[in-house]
């Protein structure tokens, strides 16, 4: 009769939490890239954007079967050159540079379209700046992000374009060492915070830091300082293994495919999920988050070998974009800890968060496994 009432209980919390976190999504890559090529009489720019928004403003659809193909993005492709030309001006030392498409090609990037224009800037070869203003889904999709930088031996830092900033200006002789590292510290940041699958990860491991397991049945921890060393332990081994794999790869010194490293870090999440609701490692959290945390490193690796750094730059952009890492999770822990010690001893937090919380995210993690691994669309966010 008890197992009866318990069961119903977490089915209870399950379907309320359910409707709470869908709008969770994975942690998709949602960024262009803007590449300028300087060398030799004409300038050039390479723009590679996702192509998810582009139902958004131009019927693509052919077939009506709700998923657009490759064979229907290159069968727009007239329409669609038209529409990322409207949303980019490019100046050279001041003047309007005019865009012609010289290729144009679809393909895929993790697990999304991605289209790859080189455009020929009819204009003058920039001696001293370019500018450029780019708003290619920015009004549509906040989370948009396109990384800006010139290709060539003497170009400038990579810049970060979004909703919030549109236009930028490149210096081509004095490039901004600590403009560029304040961007990718906020480009961290912002990571961390859009990432919900790393995001959910850490939650799995911190929920049930609050309490001790006498055998399979979970106790409030009694004291703040216990919760808070535990917890410290666990953030620290993430933060450590993440740092490791993110540094070995970015450097070239490992390299994974990056398929498989998304479709490991929704394992992740599942796993340690469902070790909350069948609870197999009841003691050391921090060792499953040190390992599980080397993955989710080539994860945040993936990023980073988009943005296509330059190597005289690279380590300082590369501690950049971690320490923005480190402080946008250490903004969510400091603000969950008081309320995870506060309700630790509540049958609301037993049912509804350890169980409750976590059946939803493993449901959610292996919908994202699944997604990345055969490149599909299940969920409806």
């Amino acid at each position: 009769m008890i197992l009866m009432i318990t069961l119903s209980m977490k089915i209870r919390y399950f379907v309320l939490l359910l409707f709470f976190v869908l709008h969770l999504h994975g942690d998709v890559l949602k960024e262009n890239y803007l590449t300028f090529e300087l060398n030799g009489t004409s300038p050039r720019l390479l723009v590679d954007f996702e192509s998810d928004n582009l139902e958004k403003f131009i019927r693509l659809d052919d077939n009506g079967n709700g998923i657009v193909s490759w064979k229907e993005l290159r069968a727009h492709r007239a329409a669609i050159e038209h529409f990322v030309l409207e949303h980019l001006l490019v100046t050279a030392d001041g003047k309007k540079c005019t865009p012609k498409v010289d290729s144009y090609d679809v393909y895929r990037r993790i697990h999304q379209s991605y289209i790859r224009l080189w455009l020929r800037l009819v204009c003058e070869v920039p001696e001293e700046k370019i500018g450029l203003k780019y708003t290619l889904f920015f009004d549509v999709d906040k989370d948009q992000k396109a990384f800006v930088r010139i290709g060539d031996a003497n170009g400038t830092n990579p810049e970060v374009l979004s909703s919030r900033r549109e236009e930028v200006t490149l210096q081509l002789q004095k490039p901004s060492a600590l403009r560029a590292f304040s961007a990718f510290l906020k480009e961290g940041i912002w990571h961390i915070w859009i990432g919900y699958d790393h995001i959910l990860f850490l939650l799995m491991l911190l929920v049930p830091s609050v309490y001790r397991y006498r055998g399979r049945e979970p106790v409030p921890r009694e004291g703040f300082r216990d919760v808070f060393v535990e917890i410290l332990k666990i953030v620290t081994a993430f933060s450590v293994a993440h740092s490791l794999t993110l540094g070995l790869s970015v450097t070239g010194v490992v390299t994974l495919n990056p398929t498989l490293v998304e479709v490991a870090i929704a394992i992740s999440v599942l796993l340690t999920a469902l070790n909350n609701l069948w609870p197999v490692v009841r003691s050391h959290a921090w060792v499953a988050a040190f390992g599980f945390g080397l993955i989710h490193g080539f994860g945040f690796a993936n990023v980073l070998h988009e943005m296509v750094l330059q190597k005289k730059d690279f380590l300082s952009l590369l501690f950049g974009f971690n320490l923005g890492v480190e402080i946008g999770q250490l903004v969510i822990v400091t603000a969950l800890l008081p309320l995870l010690y506060g309700l630790r001893k509540t049958r609301l937090y037993r049912y509804g968060v350890l169980y409750g919380f976590s059946a939803v995210t493993a449901l959610i993690a292996l919908l994202w496994a699944i997604e990345r691994y055969f490149g599909m669309s299940l969920l409806l966010f």
